[in-house]
């Protein structure tokens, strides 16, 4: 297997390659063109492609931008693979991040392709991953790397397929907790009209969706740097283009719900190879009624819809939350992950990192 790194290749070509080898590998969405090549187009102005090969055949790809340290006197460079390192890009959140592999080669590409990295880029900087499935990328402690975990967390998923093997509707699958919750919170929507699922059909009708949103999600998430997407104008921008790109082809879907001329919320999820990936949701909270619960009553509504259409999966994607656990039926660790070659500055670097986690951790008041 070779592998070779190729400084802003051309992105004609670029997309012709990662595209061809989509239609091969089935990755998720993320990994896809649409995300990518719209990444490539919004955030992105110099980058590597790192590209492994058996003979001819193209079996791995991915990108890396490289970003100097914000430190005075500090000349290295870290290396983000499908991600800037500039916190208002990466706001984007871009979750089970990998290379883009051909599954039968998948193990022995990720291994070269890292190694070539390490060897041809990163020298005494960092290569940073995430937000990735925990341990994917262990062959770099293999090659000599150390990794320090910088973020982790649980990814929710819900298997409509076992459902349908256990011949299980979904209200049979939750917990009599959450059968009472939404039928509650169902019936106290009734109260204001019908229940209503919008969904778009064209560009126009989900940019329309994607600024209906906007108000609910500052209001719950605030305006303040890297709280809601919506206050970040590189945000938005990625979100339009990409919208642009994939709704009309059913790959970007915007919902709204409604009970009667009462907005419940808006839902932003991706549709990609038979999988439902839940990406945002803003939701009306202006309601005074406790036992009205938009974001369980919005996602029980729309998987019901998945499992009509016979999508696959219902993915949560990463972050603790009771409505995931509510309706998952499967889990699994992510992380984000900063692999660099063993130096005495780095441990002296991770250890004063670590001394301030724990000091302003003891400061901080608890999530739960």
């Amino acid at each position: 297997m070779q592998c070779d790194v190729f400084y802003n290749p051309d992105r004609e070509k670029l997309a012709k390659a990662w595209q061809q080898l989509e239609a091969r590998s089935r990755p998720n969405f993320f990994l896809s063109w649409l995300w990518i090549g719209t990444w490539l187009e919004c955030c992105v102005d110099d980058c590597y492609l790192v590209e492994a090969r058996t003979g001819k055949e193209v079996v791995g790809l991915g990108i890396l931008v490289a970003k100097k340290s914000r430190l005075p006197f500090d000349s290295r460079q870290s290396y983000f693979l499908h991600q800037t390192g500039d916190p208002e890009q990466d706001q984007l959140c871009i979750e089970y991040n990998d290379f883009l592999l051909l599954p039968a080669y998948a193990e022995k590409a990720r291994t070269t392709m890292l190694s070539k990295i390490f060897l041809s880029l990163v020298g005494n900087g960092a290569l940073v991953i995430g937000a990735c499935q925990k341990g994917l990328f262990n062959s770099a402690l293999r090659l000599g790397a150390e990794s320090r975990c910088v973020w982790d967390s649980v990814a929710y998923k819900l298997d409509l397929n076992r459902l349908r093997a256990d011949d299980m509707s979904l209200e049979q699958s939750l917990s009599r907790s959450g059968r009472y919750q939404i039928k509650r919170s169902l019936k106290r929507y009734e109260r204001q009209g019908k229940i209503t699922i919008t969904t778009a059909t064209t560009t126009d009708e989900a940019l329309a969706m994607f600024a209906d949103a906007e108000p609910f999600h500052i209001a719950r998430w605030g305006a303040l740097p890297g709280q809601s997407g919506f206050t970040n104008p590189k945000f938005k921008h990625f979100h339009h283009t990409l919208i642009r790109r994939g709704a009309e082809s059913g790959e970007v879907v915007l919902h709204t719900l409604c009970a009667g001329d009462e907005p419940i919320g808006v839902i932003y999820n991706f549709h990609y190879d038979n999988q439902v990936y839940f990406y945002l949701s803003a939701l009306n909270y202006n309601l005074q009624d406790k036992h009205l619960k938009p974001g369980l009553t919005a996602h029980y509504l729309l998987i019901n819809q998945a499992l009509s259409k016979g999508m696959e999966g219902y993915d949560f994607m990463a972050g603790v939350t009771r409505y995931k656990q509510t309706f998952a039926n499967s889990e699994s660790p992510v992380a984000t992950y900063h692999y660099q070659q063993p130096h005495l500055a780095l441990k002296v670097e991770d250890s004063l990192r670590r001394f301030k986690r724990r000091i302003t951790s003891g400061n901080s008041p608890s999530p739960l």
